[in-house]
């Protein structure tokens, strides 16, 4: 167990949000994402979503934070809110994940890479519905590798994983240069959390170890319950 201390690195904070109608309603909502199987991503059963990259700057740093949803009124179905960064060939995904599972949820890091197809799931905590958690993904220059880290705010348990960069085909080692919000998994609307929200807040992100505003764009991939970035 580690208890992450926050940075002040003067890093540019923002808070990232998107809005979903249901029933005629309109939320405000924070979208985050899983894997699906596919051949890359985007993948086939994300909901809404935002993506920012780079034009060939490697993402150094990104942090987020974000409350855990209410609990849905109907359990039995696996989704998850999240954020993650992914190589510029989209086949290579880091991500700190918030997935509701059937009747709980919980956190861990996951790293998922399609070809070879390959899944890696870190020691998962358990949290509660509006408990506040907090994920951060660093590039380690002497390693070539990704430090995952994901906590909860609300006691000190938080984890580590290291990730080292995968290389092309080429024999070249491949650059991160996409950064993702997103919220995924189809499950029927009543199945996801009743007040229909999950915002992360207090986003940064640096590009080969400076502040930046990425520009964001948004957009889906399954037709849910109307989620919209």
């Amino acid at each position: 167990k580690q208890w992450y201390q926050r940075r002040v690195r003067g890093l540019v904070a923002f808070t990232f949000v998107f809005c979903f109608k249901m029933k005629g309603i309109l939320f405000v909502v924070l979208v985050a994402l899983l894997n699906v199987v596919c051949c890359k991503d985007p993948a086939g059963d994300w909901l809404g979503y935002a993506q920012a990259t780079s034009t060939g700057q490697r993402i150094t740093y990104i942090e987020a934070y974000w409350v855990v949803p209410d609990d849905p009124k109907e359990n039995g179905a696996f989704f998850s809110p999240w954020f993650g960064i992914e190589t510029s060939d989209n086949l290579n995904l880091l991500q700190p994940v918030n997935p509701w599972s059937a009747n709980s949820w919980s956190i861990y890091n996951e790293y998922f890479q399609w070809k070879p197809e390959y899944n890696y799931n870190s020691d998962a905590h358990g949290v509660q519905a509006g408990d506040v958690v907090y994920g951060n993904i660093t590039y380690i220059v002497e390693k070539n590798s990704y430090r995952l880290y994901h906590s909860s705010l609300n006691d000190t348990w938080g984890v580590f994983t290291e990730i080292p960069i995968q290389k092309a085909s080429s024999g070249e080692f491949k650059n991160y240069t996409i950064a993702y919000f997103v919220f995924e998994k189809v499950y029927k609307c009543k199945q996801y959390p009743p007040n229909n929200q999950v915002t992360f807040y207090d986003i940064k992100i640096e590009y080969d170890g400076a502040p930046v505003k990425p520009t964001w764009t948004t957009g889906y991939k399954s037709n849910v319950c109307n989620c919209r970035a």
